[in-house]
């Protein structure tokens, strides 16, 4: 009988249950798998085990969005078109930040992709926008006299993304009447 000798290479010990190629390399996690990790984070963080794949739970403003839409009257809840304002803010953020080299603070989609740069009318477009967008926040804090708070709440929520548990509802507030005004602008 011959004994098979196993050679560890250090790292982590191997699991088990992994599904393997014949080199013995792990084919990774299932997808089934990978959405009963989403589901279990998802209500970890207060979800409802039955709404816990909807992918509105990937962020704070589709979990705001979603309470929006499970009770019209929720004082902490995004109606659709502040979800559409936020989207439309996170977009031009998004692209401002691209094509400024401003690293944002949360990982985007294409980390690490380089573009050629963009026609010099697109970037007084995208500037101009951005630049609009702020004065339009800034000014609504301004009416409500709260200052830049509705602008700062903006950013923070839409393009940092915190947990749902480190906003504030006097942020959730700002967060409102700034994206009130976002959609105004964009109309």
């Amino acid at each position: 009988m011959q004994t098979r000798r196993i050679i560890h290479h250090g790292g982590r010990p191997r699991a088990p249950d992994r599904r393997r190629d014949a080199s013995g390399r792990s084919r990774g996690e299932s997808p089934a798998e990978i959405v009963a990790v989403a589901r279990a984070q998802r209500i970890k963080a207060g979800a409802d085990p039955d709404d816990a794949l909807n992918a509105l739970h990937a962020s704070t403003i589709g979990i705001l969005h979603r309470r929006w839409q499970l009770c019209a009257t929720d004082p902490s809840g995004l109606s659709a078109d502040q979800y559409g304002a936020a989207l439309a803010y996170i977009s031009c953020v998004t692209r401002y930040c691209e094509i400024m080299g401003i690293p944002l603070p949360r990982a985007a989609g294409l980390a690490g992709v380089t573009r050629g740069d963009p026609p010099e009318e697109v970037v007084l477009a995208v500037r101009r926008r951005f630049a609009d967008l702020r004065r339009t926040l800034l000014d609504c804090g301004r009416e409500i006299c709260v200052g830049s708070r509705v602008n700062a709440a903006v950013y923070r929520i839409c393009i940092e993304d915190p947990p749902i548990d480190a906003v504030q509802p006097a942020e959730i507030e700002n967060l409102r009447y700034g994206l009130n005004a976002v959609a105004r602008y964009m109309r």
